[in-house]
């Protein structure tokens, strides 16, 4: 049998029903076996994938069998080259004919996965082919299946002629629902960051597997603590099955003045609660939500283009207000059909914002993503209800003709399929920027945005694909920025990122203002209460400056605050290493440039960042050039002294990975550093150069996962920075 590569991809097949047979199982590195039209499969289980197919009529030549996933991902590239390696393919059959298999290793687009075609002779009526996806037989670790929860399918096609056009089977269909994994490896604990003096509030509390799915399965007794002045908690909660690992909590109250943190435990399991400062009469709330995240709609990826459990637009508002206890969001399809076509979306979607509707408690918006071919990706946001969304591919002119003079309407630039590209195509003003996403973090977006002279407000957002709205980060498979370096793409967040508001309440127009006025920051997920000013004047404000500049930063973290940078344009003026939960810091710039913009950026210890949208102001004496040994903003910092804390213990494991699934020469000098507890799990951390370029690189290697993960990041801080000193 010989293979082949070459192929042109089929997005789909002709419907039909053609009576060959067509079975899918998933035999588990475990020994198990999973089979039927119809099955369960936990997220991340490891094994091997078997598909076969047995002709009922006579298959000739140029014809062939193939099958197509959807709502999910067989790992990330399929490959027949490297037995060692992971998602290795192989073929079998009892066939006389020769047979060509192709796999499509970058399926990550593309819903057709495997294509076996005859190349001489005849598939005969009654022959069988069967493929291996995570084949082990050459030591390879086999198959992983796909991390987030889902509704996943795998369908069947023939050509029977050999005429390019395949047809569906009849029973060319097999539906795998991916569960969360049995056991908890997280809880957590929201409340809201601002209350009001003896205001009733609930708290919403969620076990979460080792992928951040909601572990559904979770049963157990969580003992709750609190300090003095809070009431209505109860001493524990207890999960039961039709809770499917949430629990809310409510009527609770506190009673004086200050920040609290509660307590969650059950066994192992640890949670303290975000920061939730008490005020007798607070002006503002600080609201939680996302602006950019993905539901049903989908033409593109084969990922989200039906309703399933996980993408209807109803089932994303709820994620939203039950796991992330967020109190807007804005789910919208990514690549949608032209609303001629399918109206049922869009209705969905109009319908889903009606259900969940509820000033004062959650504000739901309508929101749909536009691919322009010269200017980048924009998700365009909707303050109230809209008839309809632009065509997907629509061009950057009719983007901005449409919505771009519209003040009921946002435009956020963000980094996933499309960055913006200012230097083909530049608009007038950029309101809303992406600074962290399920894709990574992008400070060097910001500023690049600073370069060009936009003043946008900064958020982060999920931008996810099929992780669950609201989840903690995670390090999902194949999300990861360094797709264009790794033959395998690394981790990426996945969800988790967030936008922080400073609203006067919980409603539409409040909401629609404060972001209008730029009352905003992002964080990767952590619920930080962030505020910073010059002399009174809030993050996003734009002043003059009549002497030097004052700014305070005042945090309320949800861990320990590792380090805080104070950045004026591109470099950076002022490091702390608080080392506290709480923080209240000072520094005066008594040499102010005649421009400047003013952010901070955050690190908890637990691997969070929160960054402030900017300060922009102007001091008519101010310097022209920041003073010359001023680091740049993301200059990376040589690590003095290296403990490595047991991560040495891990490198052999990841040198065998860089082995088999990459270049050997990628990636020199590998130090190991330390290990890592954070959010996203627990991992061994490497420092390394990238080769050729000899860039510092950042290594977690998640250990714990059945087949391990890498993420990679630039530099020795991981900033979110796209490369080297003062670069983007």
């Amino acid at each position: 049998m010989s293979k082949s590569t070459r192929i042109a991809w089929s997005h789909a097949s002709i419907p039909g029903d053609e009576p060959d047979g067509f079975e899918v199982l998933f035999r588990g590195a475990d020994g198990s076996v999973s089979s039927g039209s119809t099955f369960n499969l936990p997220a991340g289980k490891v094994g091997t994938w078997e598909i076969a197919f047995t002709a009922a009529a006579d298959v000739r030549d140029g014809g062939g069998f193939c099958f197509f996933r959807r709502g999910f991902l067989i790992g990330h590239a399929p490959q027949l080259n490297n037995p060692r390696g992971r998602d290795y393919v192989t073929m079998a059959s009892n066939s006389d004919a020769r047979l060509d298999l192709a796999v499509n290793s970058d399926h990550g687009h593309e819903p057709e996965v495997a294509r076996v075609r005859v190349s001489k002779g005849i598939l005969r009526k009654g022959d069988w082919v069967r493929l291996r996806i995570g084949d082990r037989c050459g030591g390879g670790p086999g198959a992983e299946v796909y991390d987030a929860t889902t509704m996943a399918r795998l369908e069947a096609a023939v050509d029977r002629n050999g005429d390019g056009e395949f047809v569906s089977l009849a029973g060319g269909e097999t539906r795998i629902r991916i569960t969360s994994e049995a056991s908890a490896d997280m809880l957590r604990i929201l409340g809201p960051s601002i209350v009001e003096q003896g205001e009733s509030f609930h708290l919403n509390l969620v076990a979460f597997d080792i992928h951040r799915n909601v572990c559904e399965q979770y049963r157990g007794v969580v003992q709750l603590t609190a300090s003095g002045n809070v009431s209505g908690l109860p001493d524990r909660a207890v999960f039961e099955p039709m809770h499917n690992g949430v629990l809310r909590l409510e009527d609770v109250q506190i009673d004086h003045p200050g920040v609290y943190r509660l307590e969650a435990r059950d066994g192992d399991l640890r949670a303290r609660s975000n920061p939730i400062f008490c005020q007798k009469s607070p002006d503002f709330r600080l609201l939680w939500g996302d602006f950019h995240s993905h539901a049903w709609g989908d033409t593109s990826m084969a990922l989200m283009d039906e309703p399933s459990f996980k993408l209807d637009p109803d089932a994303r508002h709820r994620q939203a207000r039950e796991v992330g206890r967020l109190d807007f969001a804005a789910p919208g399809p990514m690549s949608p059909p032209d609303q001629a076509d399918e109206p049922e979306l869009w209705e969905a979607f109009q319908q889903a914002y009606t259900n969940h509707d509820e000033p004062g408690i959650y504000v739901p918006f309508l929101a749909s993503e536009v691919h322009t071919r010269s200017g980048g990706d924009r998700n365009v946001v909707f303050q109230e209800m809209e008839d309809g969304y632009l065509p997907t591919f629509s061009s950057m002119e009719t983007l901005l003709e449409t919505y771009g003079d519209r003040e009921d309407v946002l435009l956020e630039s963000h980094v996933g399929g499309g960055p913006p590209n200012w230097d083909a195509f530049r608009p007038n003003v950029e309101p809303l920027l992406e600074v962290a996403s399920g894709h990574g973090a992008f400070e060097w977006l910001l500023q690049k945005a600073l370069r060009y002279g936009y003043r946008p407000a900064v958020i982060g957002s999920g931008d996810i694909h099929l992780p669950t709205l609201g989840a903690p980060m995670a390090p999902h498979c194949f999300r990861g920025r360094f797709n264009k370096v790794l033959n395998i793409r690394d981790t990426g967040f996945g969800s988790g990122p967030l936008a922080g508001v400073w609203a006067t309440r919980c409603e539409r127009k409040a909401i629609w203002q404060a972001v209008a006025e730029k009352r905003t920051f992002a964080t990767t997920g952590a619920r930080i209460i962030l505020m910073v000013s010059i002399e009174g004047n809030p993050a996003g404000s734009e002043i003059q400056l009549s002497g030097p500049a004052r700014i305070r930063v005042v945090a309320h973290a949800c861990a320990t605050v590792q380090r805080v940078d104070l950045i004026r344009n591109d470099r950076r003026l002022k490091t702390w290493r608080p080392n506290a939960l709480d923080v209240d810091l000072t520094y005066v710039d008594e040499h102010p440039l005649k421009e400047n913009a003013y952010y901070i950026r955050l690190r908890q210890n637990d691997g969070e960042f929160a960054w402030s949208t900017p300060i922009w102001a102007k001091a008519a004496d101010g310097e022209s050039q920041p003073a010359s040994d001023l680091p740049w903003w993301n200059e990376h910092e040589i690590p003095v002294q290296v403990s490595s804390g047991g991560a040495e213990n891990h490198t052999d494991d990841l040198l065998r990975y860089l082995e088999v699934e990459e270049d050997p020469d990628l990636l020199s000098e590998l130090t190991p550093a330390g290990m890592l507890d954070e959010v996203t799990g627990r991992s061994a951390l490497f420092y390394a150069y990238l080769e050729p370029q000899h860039e510092p690189v950042s290594i977690r290697w998640y250990y714990e996962f059945s087949i391990p993960r890498i993420h990679l990041d630039w530099g020795w801080q991981d900033f979110g920075a796209k490369s080297g000193r003062g670069k983007d």
